[in-house]
Order: C-alpha cells, then structure tokens, then sequence
C-alpha cells in the first residue's frame, strides 16, 4: 500500500491521454472566454468560464490521481477484516473465492467417489439358490438425492469461477483503466457524465462490491467438513469394495453386508461378523479386548481396563445420511455466498454509483459553489 503514494498518474493506462485533453481543454476554454469577452457574448464567456472550471477540477483530480489511488486502497483495506489475505478488499475477496473453489472442486470429486461406491453396492445380490436377497436395492434413492447434489456443487463451482473472474476484472481495470478515461469522457461537454459515471463506477466496483460480498459468512468451513466426511466414508475400510478373488464366497460378501447394516451397533461383543477394531469416522482407532479398552496391549505395562463405547461403528446408511446433511449444509451457504451476496452487493453498489454519478457527471461550476 505505501508503495501506491509514489506512483505517478502517467503509470496508469490513459493517464497521458487525460493530462493533454485537460491541458488543450483549458486552452480551448480560455479561447471561447476571450472570443465571448472580445464580441460581448455573455453566454459564450459564460461557457467559457464555465468549462475552466471544469477543466481546473479534471486538472486537481489528475494531480492527486496517486493519493486518491492510495486512499481508495488504504479504505478498501480498513473496511474488512483480513481474514483470508492481506491487503484490500478485493484480493481478499479474491482469496476467499479461489479457497472456496478449490474446496468446492474437492467436494465435487469426494462426491463423486461416494457415489461410484454407492452404485457399487446397490447392484450387490446374494442369491441362495431358491430365492435373492439385494440388502442395499433402495440406494437408488439416496444415489439420486446425491447426484442432485453432485450437479449442485458443479454449477457452484461455475458461479465461484465466474465471481472470481469479475474480481480479477475488478482488481486489474476498475483503478487503471475506467478511472483515467471517465476522467477523459468527463473533460468535454457532451460525454461530462459519462466521465463521471465511470468514475463513479470504478471507485463502488473497488470500495463497495467486494466489501459487501466479504460481510457474509465464509462457506470453506462447511465445504472442507463435507469434503473430509465423504473421504473418510470412501477410505473406510468397512465400506471398501470387496475383493474380486471374494466375489464367490457368499460367506464373505454376507459377512461384509452385514457390518455395514448397522446390526453391530447393537451388540458388537456377540456378533461373529462384528470387527474386534473398530475405526473412528474421523480416522482414530481403538482395539476392543473383551469389552475393554488397551492403549498398549503388547507388553501391559500401559494397559487399562476401561469400558468404553466404541467411536465409531459400521452404519452405512446412518453415515451416508450425515454424508447428505452435510453436503446441504454446504451447498446451502455456498449459495449464500456465490449468488445472494453479490446480488446484494450490487443493489448497494448500483446506488452509490447512481448519486455520485449524478454528482461528477453534472456542472461543478460557478452555480454549484453559489448553491453551496
């Protein structure tokens, strides 16, 4: 930031072009002032006069063009809180989106990954000869609940990347390039509030825009929960497929369902399919010896017997029911963020670029320091 006081207005794109318009604009207006003075046309020196004092203004504006620049960004910067990266408002939005992108990328292909692993199982059938049995058939339902959520999180992912292109637009032109030629356009008559609205323009898309995106809640927490939860959930060695070698042993494949049905919650000692390890969600372990908890059972010096209830136990359709509240928790306040906040950003910035823009656009002139 402290770099920006020692930038010269000529660093900038269009910069020259403003100093020789307002340079010839200021002779031009000194010209009609001497020609209506000469032949005694009030109104032509009037004008003249008149268009002095604009050029004069364009002038002051075009000679504190490094301090402005530097006070714009010293603002932006004081207004939100670095939460994301240093410096102002809109490189901070500007990281804030590329991390909830990426997080979102990442949900997207976890996502992707639980479903294969869905479909995998829903196609599984034991058949005992007289009759079959499919354990795991309505997960088309939940299959297509999550599919939903997979389109979800690909249209989020395009709406962050366009959110993320409009502040990099921001960032590059709103100071360096609409900035010096709305101080171009405003120099003559007939585009003076053209000038003056992308004046206005440049300073609400810099200040404004990003500000009010920043003051809504930041969606990266819940998408990287969502993503961990779906990682987890594909990594489980209780829910991996099984084995191809496996496939003929209706023994194994009815010993793995019967894990993932749940039936271990209820009486994990008795069951012979039950694992004696059971496996947090989360990836902590804790060996179970009849019933009780060893931290090191191989010597005994640090054994304790300790009941405890296992951290986590194998429920396929529980944890894929979290799974799902998850990801709509997490599509819900990517929502937020990705649509309703620049909307809203805009509404606030669509105002203060309407009353300044009426304000740079009109005559500053000899009547508005009377009025004042």
């Amino acid at each position: 930031m402290r770099d920006l006081f020692f930038l010269m207005a000529e660093d900038f794109v269009g910069m020259s072009v403003a100093i020789v318009v307002v340079t010839a604009s200021i002779i031009l207006a000194g010209i009609i002032l001497g020609v209506g003075r000469a032949f005694g046309y009030k109104k032509i020196e009037h004008f003249g006069i008149e268009e002095i004092i604009q050029s004069i203004i364009n002038a002051a504006i075009i000679g504190s063009f490094a301090a402005i620049i530097a006070l714009v960004g010293g603002v932006s910067s004081a207004l939100v809180t670095s939460a994301c990266a240093p410096g102002t408002s809109v490189e901070q939005l500007l990281c804030a989106l590329g991390n909830a992108n990426s997080s979102l990328f990442l949900s997207f292909m976890q996502l992707t990954k639980t479903l294969n692993l869905l479909g995998y199982y829903q196609t599984i059938s034991l058949n005992f000869g007289s009759f079959s049995i499919a354990p795991f058939t309505n997960l088309s339902s939940v299959s297509g609940a999550l599919s939903l959520q997979l389109l979800a999180f690909n249209l989020l992912n395009i709406l962050f990347g366009l959110n993320f292109q409009i502040a990099t637009f921001i960032k590059q032109s709103a100071l360096s390039i609409l900035f010096p030629v709305g101080l171009v356009l405003r120099t003559f008559f007939a585009t003076r509030r053209v000038g003056g609205f992308l004046i206005a323009l440049a300073l609400g898309l810099y200040l404004f825009y990003p500000t009010f995106i920043l003051i809504f809640p930041d969606p990266q927490p819940e998408l990287n929960s969502s993503s961990i939860l779906m990682q987890n959930f594909t990594n489980s060695s209780f829910y991996a497929a099984i084995p191809i070698v496996d496939l003929n042993s209706n023994y194994a494949i009815a010993g793995k369902l019967d894990i993932m049905s749940g039936r271990c919650q209820q009486n994990l000692s008795n069951s012979s399919f039950c694992p004696n390890v059971t496996q947090s969600f989360f990836g902590n372990s804790t060996l179970l010896i009849n019933g009780t908890n060893s931290t090191n059972p191989g010597n005994g010096s640090n054994s304790t017997n300790v009941s405890v209830i296992p951290p986590f136990v194998p429920d396929f359709n529980g944890d894929i029911t979290m799974l799902s509240q998850a990801n709509s928790n997490a599509i819900s306040k990517s929502i937020l963020y990705a649509i309703f906040a620049p909307l809203f950003s805009l509404a606030i910035t669509f105002i203060f670029v309407k009353e300044l823009g009426s304000i740079l656009g009109g005559e500053i002139g000899i009547k508005t320091f009377s009025a004042l």
